[in-house]
């Protein structure tokens, strides 16, 4: 993996990002429910070989993302959630309920579509998946997409965060809480040690995962839903 691969560099504040952040939505709703749209373009950018980015650049694609693949935001809640995010109802009754699989492929085609490149998508669920099917959908899809999208839906499982956005080599930080109905964006496989980790982007930073917690996590009947995704090109005219 190159160093400049996901790489988003803020000039006005010189800070440098691993991937997108669904907190930079403009809309609290959007920010809610963002994930799947951030880890569709974190896949799009990198297929095109678009990464180092500029944050406003990005800001800019990850809005027309969201018009692209749109999402299933609750109609009234949505408006209060967005003027205040600590209104009681939305604790109860989510503003957005997110991405259903078909609508993240769909929007992600579509937003390709725009821009010249025609997609074939790849798709995984991943209840009761096995461990070596798991990996060689990934090890496939970072091959041909140079990126694997992640749903982690009712099932649960351990991520690590880093105190450098953009290293692994920094100092682990805990998650505090466990991923749960979170799209991701996997970007590489550490296997040293007889051990396997996966490299992901969320939250514009990187973390790992371990493979082993979460294929024990496909093995439970709150993975249903959940899934992985790749995309690879069809034919090609980009447009900006």
């Amino acid at each position: 993996m190159n160093k400049n691969d996901f790489l988003i560099e803020d000039p006005d504040n010189h800070k440098e990002y691993y991937g997108g952040n669904q907190a930079w939505f403009a809309r609290n709703t959007q920010a809610h429910s963002g994930c799947g749209h951030v880890a569709a373009l974190n896949s799009f950018l990198m297929l095109t070989h678009r990464f180092p980015i500029d944050k406003a650049t990005y800001m800019k694609y990850m809005n027309e993302m969201y018009h692209s693949m749109k999402a299933l935001e609750t109609p009234i809640l949505r408006r209060i959630y967005d003027m205040n995010k600590d209104f009681p109802l939305c604790k109860l009754i989510p503003p957005s309920f997110g991405q259903s699989s078909i609508g993240f492929i769909l929007g992600m085609l579509r937003f390709a579509k725009k821009r010249g490149l025609s997609l074939k998508s790849r798709f995984r669920l991943t209840f009761l998946c096995s461990y070596k099917s798991g990996l060689r959908f990934i090890k496939r899809g970072l091959k041909e997409n140079g990126a694997v999208t992640l749903l982690t839906a009712r099932n649960h499982h351990p991520l690590t965060l880093y105190s450098d956005f953009t290293s692994v080599s920094s100092t682990p930080q805990p998650a505090g809480k466990e991923m749960k109905n979170h799209f991701v964006t996997i970007t590489g496989i550490d296997e040293r040690d007889g051990k396997v980790r996966l490299l992901i982007s969320t939250w514009g930073r990187i973390a790992t995962i371990d493979y082993d917690d979460l294929v024990k996590s496909w093995h439970t009947l709150g993975a249903l839903q959940s899934a992985m995704y790749f995309f690879s090109p069809k034919s090609v005219i980009l447009r900006p």
